[in-house]
């Protein structure tokens, strides 16, 4: 790399469509489409824009270094080093890792652009709530966008919604999830509920702000949730989750459930049995029968859980395609897309709800988070949570095995090393091809996030600038039409971002 380039100290300082439908028409902030929209080969491309002139190379990035920092060198780095073309600030999060400060009791974050008034209704949340005080009166955004666009970078504001509730923020405690028990959620799995209409309002609010107030490029809105019923049954990287706190019984989603035809009682009743089951596997009781038929049972036993889990995930689709409408009603042009969770690459049974191919009619792109590095030790953690439940008859090896078999996943480290070593680059390019053929016959693109410096414990897979190489090379071996350098600049050494970018020069993807 030249020696003129600044170092980094410098730069950075199964509900039914039909029934479905039919509760969403008791819900006039999402009454407009159906819940879960089929699949629609025939969408004509976006309008030319942004990402349809040039290939994406995005960077997403904290709040603090917008807010405080040269942005000329700060872009410079960026074109320098990699070729960004596209910047992805956490524009909204009550978080301090995105915002990019140290945690501290009290921290309050929010909107790090200007809430507009104008555009949220009924919702309890006030301008106080929103607005982020932790820059003073800087517009992030504003200050953003016309400096990276200076230097050919555009503006997506990305929404990532928060693992925590804003204890800073208590009107948010109205927006959240409300578990089997009927107590109020604080944290993940927990989160805003995707059938609350003071979220509803919130979210299409905050969109439809972004689009009007701001020249962005796009929005990237993510959610790190799946429905509880995975959540109940441990079948996440997120091991050890309270088997009592994992989906919602708000009054929305029993108005919307019984409005199905769904027995809430029921599906509490279920949850209720899960939870039990879960927890005496960790006390190790095992099943007369055996972890697999016990699990088995209970879905036999009560088939309301499914139904209560097909309406989270519907829910959550529903609430997407709102986003998707609100944005190209104010602007056709702008890129709209979302950010899929790592948990995809470890869950089978998650893959089964998120079908991409259904996600095509309201989505311009889809960001898979394809971290092979930081794969290994939530993998490990996936399989031990999982042997809680469904896969409580073998051993890790033997669980590891199987998964990688439902995967399509060929030649990975065994459970004992998986941690150390990682996943390979052969993962990044068939879970990409998996994504692009998931859209194929469609506009929509596949721009997968790649690891490059994720934090990871002490003794896990850590970056190298050959790791880095492997993994864009095999994002494009696999199809995609762009990528994202994930996952997040403020993490990135020089020498692996730099990789990244030799990397991108040598497939012609950006000039030499």
């Amino acid at each position: 790399m030249s020696s003129h380039l600044p170092t980094r100290r410098e730069a950075l300082k199964a509900a039914a469509a039909a029934g479905i439908t039919v509760a969403m028409s008791r819900l006039p902030q999402l009454a407009a489409a159906p819940a879960t929209p089929a699949p629609a080969p025939t969408r004509p491309a976006a309008p030319q824009s942004f990402a349809a002139k040039a290939s994406m190379i995005g960077m997403p990035i904290s709040i603090a270094p917008l807010a405080r920092q040269d942005l000329d060198a700060l872009f410079d780095d960026m074109r320098q080093r990699a070729g960004v073309t596209a910047l992805f600030p956490f524009a909204y999060t009550h978080e301090p890792h995105r915002c990019g400060v140290p945690p501290a009791a009290g921290f309050h974050g929010g909107n790090y652009g200007i809430p507009h008034l104008q555009y949220y209704h009924d919702t309890p949340l006030t301008y106080a709530d929103m607005r982020a005080p932790e820059f003073g009166d800087v517009d992030v955004l504003a200050r953003v966008i016309p400096a990276a666009r200076k230097h050919g970078i555009a503006t997506f504001a990305f929404i990532l919604e928060d693992n925590v509730r804003p204890a800073a923020v208590p009107h948010w405690e109205a927006l959240y999830t409300v578990d089997h028990h009927g107590r109020r959620s604080d944290r993940q799995p927990g989160g805003p509920c995707h059938n609350n209409p003071y979220y509803q309002a919130f979210t299409l609010g905050l969109v439809e702000d972004y689009a009007r107030s701001y020249e962005l490029g796009g929005i990237m809105w993510g959610s790190e949730r799946q429905s509880g019923l995975l959540n109940a049954l441990n079948l996440s990287q997120s091991n050890g989750v309270d088997p009592g706190r994992t989906t919602c019984f708000c009054e929305f989603c029993q108005k919307k459930g019984r409005d199905l035809g769904i027995d809430v009682e029921r599906a509490r009743q279920g949850f209720g049995e899960i939870e039990k089951f879960v927890q005496a596997s960790r006390a190790g009781e095992r099943p007369r029968d055996g972890y697999f038929t016990a699990t088995w049972r209970l879905l036999l036993a009560y088939p309301e859980v499914l139904a209560w889990a097909n309406l989270w995930v519907s829910s959550r689709h529903a609430l997407q395609a709102a986003i998707y409408r609100k944005v190209k009603s104010v602007n056709p042009a702008l890129q709209v897309g979302w950010h899929v969770w790592h948990n995809l690459s470890f869950s089978p049974f998650q893959r089964a709800e998120e079908d991409f191919a259904g996600m095509t009619a309201y989505a311009d792109f889809l960001r898979p988070a394809l971290y092979n590095n930081v794969a290994g030790s939530r993998f490990v953690s996936f399989v031990d949570g999982a042997r809680h439940s469904v896969f409580g008859d073998l051993p890790p090896d033997a669980t590891l095995e199987v998964l990688y078999q439902q995967l399509n996943y060929h030649a990975e480290a065994p459970h004992a090393h998986l941690a150390a070593t990682g996943l390979s680059a052969d993962y990044i390019e068939r879970e990409t091809r998996r994504a692009v053929d998931g859209v194929g016959g469609t506009a929509t693109q596949i721009w997968p996030g790649i690891d490059i410096d994720v934090p990871v414990a002490a003794g896990a897979s850590h970056c190298t600038p050959e790791g880095v190489q492997a993994a864009v090379n095999a994002v494009f071996r696999g199809g995609a039409q762009g990528i994202i350098l994930s996952r997040n600049y403020t993490e990135m050494k020089p020498e692996n971002l730099a990789a990244a970018g030799a990397a991108l020069r040598e497939l012609g993807v950006i000039p030499r």
